[in-house]
């Protein structure tokens, strides 16, 4: 895969194609233990969140960066599991109640490219968690899982694959 640039928030995103993640027929919306979540529009892996990428580019700078990421085989893969996750995001008048429903990603570069950042950076920077949020409730952007303290905060549990069947589907209106 090509390097995907940084985004204006300094996020590093990796673009994925919907059609190796999403089986066909995959419904718009479905119901998880009483939330209807929405399919996103666009997939991706996150390698790193605003935070990290700005400290990175401000730390080793975005040639480095790219230099890494050029040194790894990125061919994320999904696996067929799936998790729904819950944060309770701060804002301006109370809380925020979102979910996701992420699919974890095979992608062995992904911890070695942010093993490779940590070491060139010294910045402590764990192997994160490799997915995609297929769909959301409360924030059309997901719920950011940028490392595993983040992701064992956020999981509720694991989700069947026949719980995205048809049959979980709920009525578009």
């Amino acid at each position: 895969m090509r390097w995907p640039g940084f985004r204006d928030d300094s996020a590093l995103i990796l673009p994925l194609d919907p059609a190796m993640l999403l089986p066909p027929g995959a419904p718009m919306r479905l119901r998880l233990d009483g939330h209807v979540l929405e399919r996103k529009h666009e997939l991706h892996m996150t390698l790193l969140g605003r935070e990290a990428g700005r400290a990175l580019r401000d730390g080793i700078g975005d040639a480095r960066i790219r230099a890494l990421f050029d040194a790894f085989d990125w061919q994320p893969r999904g696996t067929a599991r799936y998790a729904l996750m819950h944060k309770a995001k701060p804002q301006w008048d109370g809380p925020l109640m979102a979910w996701s429903l992420i699919e974890h990603l095979q992608a062995p570069a992904f911890a070695g490219f942010r093993h490779a950042l940590a070491q060139a950076s010294g910045l402590p920077l764990d192997c994160g968690v490799p997915h995609a949020t297929l769909y959301v409730a409360g924030d059309p952007y997901g719920i950011g899982l940028g490392d595993i303290e983040t992701y064992r905060r956020c999981f509720v549990r694991e989700v069947a694959a026949s719980e995205l069947a048809p049959d979980a589907r709920v009525a578009a209106r």
